[in-house]
């Protein structure tokens, strides 16, 4: 049995039944082979990476809990919130500590706050700082010996924490997961309560648009003989990638959409020329779908038609029947209308609330069809 068998059989399998908050996390992220880093697991960027190298030489029991590690570590957004300033490997270490802190683990040996006279009830950043103030790299390695051959080692901190980045867009979609979560598995209630207070943390929605924006870009290659393939010799072309992205946005100009929530729009849609975008296609809606139109550069004045019903229908109906090919649909709504009903292949959807009330009664409606933010000006 492969590696990526034994991973889809005792984790994926196994939580889909028994962790569903666990399994949701999980599966919102990407597995990743990686054989060349020198650790079994690791996650950030969106990913999970594994060395199947490494991994085959773990039992199932080991295998499941380094998958369950890294998890619960994004559950608590480690990865991709509040990165102290210190090394890699301190961080890693600080969170480390945070997770045996809050979960006993069974079959790997995780560092712990006793190790470096700490007590066992304060949070990631503190640890970090107070690793670091204590005199620089702490000790990181373990033989991981209890005596029955059981636990696995601690694994070199630095390139567990080599990924890790804050990332608002990441922080955003783990939190939808989080708040959708009724059933919590075997995590223990303290853990879950710690996990719950992570919400709390106000989510940038300029940085919720700009990792966005990154998530649906892709590339195009093309061939060139400026760089031949050392791959082999020189004799092939070799490879440019350019990177290109397609959104369609649209724009709610219904009549409970009043001129203040446009100005907001507007005002939002102009700073996608701030990330690198060269042009946008935007369409109004209401009840039905206005004329599509390139936006190249930044608008002080917008001709505003419509002000009927919403209809989100309309805008899914064009995103699979359109001749370009979007990676992406940015709607900006109130979101006061019925959930659309999509049918063929399903788009990476960010919907934009004007304010926090019209969040409150409508995103828990339309996350299932993406991610949700609010514009706080």
């Amino acid at each position: 049995m492969t590696s990526y068998d034994r991973i889809s059989k005792h984790v994926y399998d196994n939580w889909f039944l028994t962790e569903p908050a666990l399994h949701g996390v999980l599966c919102a992220h990407e597995l990743v082979e990686n054989f060349k880093m020198p650790i079994p697991v690791r996650c950030g960027r969106g990913r999970i990476e594994y060395n199947p190298d490494i991994v085959k030489t773990v039992d199932d029991n080991a295998l499941e809990e380094l998958f369950r590690t890294e998890t619960i570590r994004i559950m608590l957004k480690h990865p991709y919130q509040r990165q102290p300033e210190c090394p890699a490997e301190i961080r890693a270490v600080a969170s480390n500590i945070v997770l045996t802190n809050n979960y006993n683990f069974k079959y790997l040996n995780l560092h712990k706050a006793d190790e470096f006279q700490l007590p066992s009830t304060e949070y990631f950043e503190w640890y970090a700082m107070k690793l670091w103030s204590a005199g620089g790299s702490p000790a990181i390695s373990s033989d991981g010996n209890n005596g029955d051959g059981r636990r696995v080692a601690c694994t070199p901190c630095t390139p567990l924490s080599e990924l890790w980045e804050e990332n608002e867009f990441e922080c955003s979609r783990i939190n939808e997961i989080i708040e959708n979560t009724i059933s919590w598995g075997s995590l223990p209630g303290d853990l879950v309560e710690k996990i719950k207070a992570s919400l709390k943390a106000q989510i940038d929605y300029r940085k919720v648009l700009s990792g966005f924006r990154a998530s649906v870009i892709s590339s195009r290659r093309n061939l060139t003989r400026m760089r031949p393939n050392r791959r082999t010799d020189f004799q092939n072309l070799g490879s440019v990638y350019k990177m290109r992205t397609n959104l369609l946005v649209a724009v709610d100009v219904s009549g409970s959409v009043d001129s203040k929530m446009l100005q907001k729009f507007y005002s939002v849609l102009n700073r996608f020329f701030k990330y690198g975008i060269e042009s946008i296609d935007t369409v109004q809606f209401d009840t039905e779908l206005g004329e599509v139109l390139p936006l190249k550069k930044a608008q002080t004045e917008i001709k505003v038609t419509g002000r009927g019903g919403t209809d989100f229908q309309p805008v899914f109906d064009f995103f699979r029947t359109s001749k370009t090919h979007y990676d992406g649909i940015i709607i900006f709504t109130d979101g006061y209308a019925n959930e659309p009903k999509i049918t063929g292949r399903k788009p990476k959807v960010l919907w934009i609330f004007p304010d926090k009330q019209c969040e409150k009664y409508n995103s828990e409606r339309l996350r299932k069809w993406g991610r949700c933010c609010v514009i706080e000006c």
